[in-house]
């Protein structure tokens, strides 16, 4: 039998490091692209007795509606035929239960509300949600 060298035994710290900083630097990039599609500007509403959802479907729309009636999707401003065909698209792309996320502010008028939620069912998707802070 032969006798193990210890020197086979080292662990490549080199190829560590690099692994270490390819996850730093696609956690830095993942976590700016989220911050790019929320707008910062809009105070959501309180919500008192909705239960909190810990986890958000990776293909969800976030759609921020603020209170002047503005459409916006990740900070790009939208006509409501713009949102409509932008919705088509992403529907034909990844299919009928894509989930849709309103962030409205919380002195956004219903009447606003409900033009992007109709636009949304127009665009043949049902997975809509209200986003709120939970009090």
């Amino acid at each position: 039998m032969k006798a193990r060298s210890d020197e086979s035994l080292d662990t490549p710290m080199t190829q560590m490091m690099d692994i270490v900083f390819l996850l730093i630097i696609f956690f830095v990039v993942t976590a700016s692209v989220d911050k790019d599609v929320v707008d910062e500007s809009i105070n959501l509403a309180q919500a008192k007795s909705a239960p909190a959802v810990e986890t958000v479907d990776p293909r969800a729309i976030t759609i921020n509606l603020t209170s002047k009636g503005e459409v916006n999707i990740a900070l790009r401003p939208m006509s409501m035929q713009a949102l409509y065909n932008f919705l088509v698209n992403m529907r034909t792309q990844s299919g009928n239960s894509l989930p849709v996320l309103i962030r409205c502010d919380a002195k956004t008028r219903y009447k606003d509300i409900g033009n992007v939620m109709d636009t949304a069912a127009k665009a043949g998707l049902y997975r809509v949600r209200l986003v709120a802070m939970l009090e």
